[in-house]
């Protein structure tokens, strides 16, 4: 009953702290992403890719119902405004679905989307990620819907993608706005930004993401910008028509007491 009335009663920024951490989170405000990852142990460490692999294992095998870096879940955690892009596409190509996931771990996203997308008469989901990601997708998660590549270069060479998804990744690289440049000049029909994080100010910020050991198994730390919204969208408008925008998590987070939420947008290539 005391657990309840507190609820209740206690004023909505400490229901809020319940997602901000003194430990773990977003920590620093960093002049370079060189001088903040030299303060990191990173995310590329075998033990965390074999945490990924046992649990995406899990996943294909039907043992467990959704795995997320590293997580088991009871229930997918269904991404609505993503299942809703890819039907939408997909019904804009005779029910064909062919897309490029940027950073897609060993198919976290395909294993969350396909139960609704199996109808379709064709689904080529193309992950792009680091080399010992792809070893480990070739070996075991490879099959006739779900293909890995090392670079962009050779997914095209193979594949007509209608989309490129990139889905909370983007914060994550050394130089997001080049990928971004080299995006836009691929010609594929549409571009979609999941999973977010924006900086209030007119400019990026550079952290540090300090992760709990429940997500890998050991304590991780890397690289994380805080990115200029505008600075995206000018650069996509050069080639791109934004579709519409939306929330990705209602959650709400902290960069050291600044609350954020992820969001996401679709983006239509220019006729």
């Amino acid at each position: 009953m005391l657990h309840y009335l507190w609820k209740e009663l206690a004023p909505p920024l400490l229901l809020n702290l319940r997602w901000y951490s003194f430990r773990y989170g977003w920590k620093g405000d960093y002049k370079s992403y060189e001088e903040a990852q030299q303060k990191c142990t990173g995310y590329d460490e075998e033990h965390i890719l074999n945490r990924i692999i046992e649990t995406t294992l899990k996943v294909k095998n039907n043992e467990i119902a959704y795995e997320r870096d590293g997580i088991t879940y009871d229930a997918v955690q269904m991404n609505f405004p993503l299942l809703k892009t890819l039907l939408y596409i997909a019904s804009k190509n005779d029910n064909e679905l062919t897309l490029i996931d940027f950073g897609g771990s060993l198919g976290t996203t395909y294993y969350q989307n396909y139960p609704y997308l199996k109808h379709l008469k064709k689904i080529n989901w193309c992950i792009i990620e680091q080399p010992k990601f792809v070893e480990a997708g070739k070996k075991h998660f490879e099959n006739e819907h779900i293909k890995f590549y090392p670079t962009i270069a050779e997914c095209m060479a193979e594949n007509d993608p209608q989309l490129f998804l990139i889905c909370n990744v983007l914060q994550y690289l050394e130089k997001p706005y080049h990928l971004l440049d080299e995006v836009k000049q691929l010609g594929i029909p549409y571009v979609m930004l999941d999973f977010v994080g924006y900086n209030r100010k007119n400019n990026d910020r550079i952290t540090i993401q300090h992760v709990p050991p429940v997500f890998y198994g050991v304590k991780a730390s890397y690289p994380c910008y805080f990115l200029n919204r505008a600075r995206i969208e000018d650069k996509l408008c050069e080639n791109y028509e934004k579709k519409y925008d939306f929330i990705s998590a209602n959650e709400k987070y902290y960069v050291q007491l600044e609350p954020f939420r992820y969001e996401g947008a679709l983006w239509e290539l220019r006729q």
